[in-house]
């Protein structure tokens, strides 16, 4: 059979939910990954299938790749598989997305940009939540701007059900924790501390949350296309409820994140962070459990020569027929949409791009609205 997508991670939450959309909107998807029983729903669609795929040997992937016969791959995996799975991809020219690679292996992306150009093929890096709706939201708020001086941006996010569930990777979530952020400052890189509490903000529909200074990729990717705007700072920050955050403060402090470190069960050796994947994918969903996520960003500028602020905010919300995934939806159906423009030829530029630079805003919102995720402009829905 020859599949429009091949997912990698595709047994992951956000692999399934990036192909159940993608199957939703008419396409075949291989989904690649390690455990089938996690995906058998999604298999009664016909025009789905499954391939188990060991991402540590890069043969597999290639391999992978050409048994789907599929244009685009798409990659839901974790961050450290993104530079194998890309070279993967421009070896035997497909086009490519992911959820992105935080600053370190963003840039190593982006140094393949002029073989992809070479190649003919597009990858774009950060195609999920943020990175990725938020990109998107400040290409289309840089329209308003003559000159652009700042852009802080980041997520919040709250639950009805005051119980630790994981937001995210939990791998993400200690990577992004425990690297020293990177920020844009007066026109120059600079590293801030680690776990920096930058304030107490307000969030639509969440209300106050404290924030704090993380790694991302937005901070690299803004600097890349908007410089020559005049851009001179960029700050990113996260946001967790207090119940989620204490827990994964309380991981982090006895050592769960480690991957030096061997532990011994029954023979089996693992890392404490192999170990603590396995035990949290053992926390069964609360009843009645709902989220709110607000992906945000404010700008400062100017206008026709006065200043100009302009904020943006991406609400999502748990969907009724989505449950048990929270607001990871707005996470996986993001990098289905941008794989789609990508195969229907909505983007044509070879190169590696992050989504500022080549997703058109308009279109992209259009589509976030089809699966109820609204878009607003300082305090007015846009799409």
């Amino acid at each position: 059979m020859e599949y429009d997508f091949i997912v990698f991670g595709g047994t992951g939450k956000e692999g399934r939910i990036c192909a159940r959309d993608l199957l939703e909107s008419g396409y075949s998807v291989l989904l690649a990954g390690r455990d089938k029983s996690r995906v058998e729903n999604l298999l009664e669609d016909k025009k789905a299938g499954f391939l188990k795929v060991d991402l540590r040997n890069k043969n597999e992937i290639i391999k992978a790749i050409n048994f789907s016969k599929a244009e685009v791959v798409v990659n839901c995996a974790e961050l450290s598989f993104n530079l194998d799975i890309m070279k993967a991809c421009l070896k035997i020219k497909k086009h490519y997305t992911d959820l992105g690679g935080l600053q370190t292996m963003t840039i190593k992306q982006f140094q393949l940009n002029r073989k992809f150009k070479k190649s003919g093929i597009i990858a774009i890096t950060g195609c999920g939540a943020t990175p990725g709706i938020a990109n998107v939201l400040v290409s289309h708020g840089i329209k308003h701007f003559d000159k652009i001086d700042e852009i802080n941006l980041g997520f919040a996010w709250n639950s009805n059900v005051k119980k630790f569930v994981v937001p995210y990777s939990i791998q993400s979530i200690f990577q992004e924790f425990t690297e020293s952020p990177i920020i844009l400052s007066n026109g120059k890189f600079k590293k801030s501390d680690k776990f920096r509490c930058v304030g107490t903000y307000t969030f639509p529909e969440i209300g106050k949350q404290t924030v704090y200074c993380i790694v991302h990729s937005e901070v690299y990717s803004f600097a890349k296309y908007y410089k020559s705007k005049g851009l001179k700072n960029v700050n990113y920050m996260a946001g967790f409820p207090e119940h989620s955050f204490n827990v994964i403060k309380t991981f982090l402090d006895l050592g769960f994140n480690s991957q030096d470190k061997t532990l011994n069960f029954d023979g089996v050796k693992v890392s404490p962070l192999e170990a603590t994947h396995k035990i949290l994918r053992l926390i069964k969903p609360v009843k009645g459990y709902e989220e709110t996520e607000d992906i945000w960003v404010r700008m400062k500028g100017i206008k026709n020569g006065k200043k100009q602020e302009k904020n943006f905010d991406c609400l999502i919300h748990s969907l009724k027929n989505w449950q048990g995934i929270g607001s990871d939806v707005g996470t996986g159906m993001p990098i289905s949409i941008m794989s789609q423009m990508l195969k229907n030829s909505l983007t044509t530029k070879p190169g590696v791009y992050a989504p500022e630079a080549i997703i058109p805003s308009e279109i992209f919102f259009k589509e976030l609205a089809k699966r109820k995720i609204y878009v607003y402009e300082n305090g007015k829905r846009i799409n």
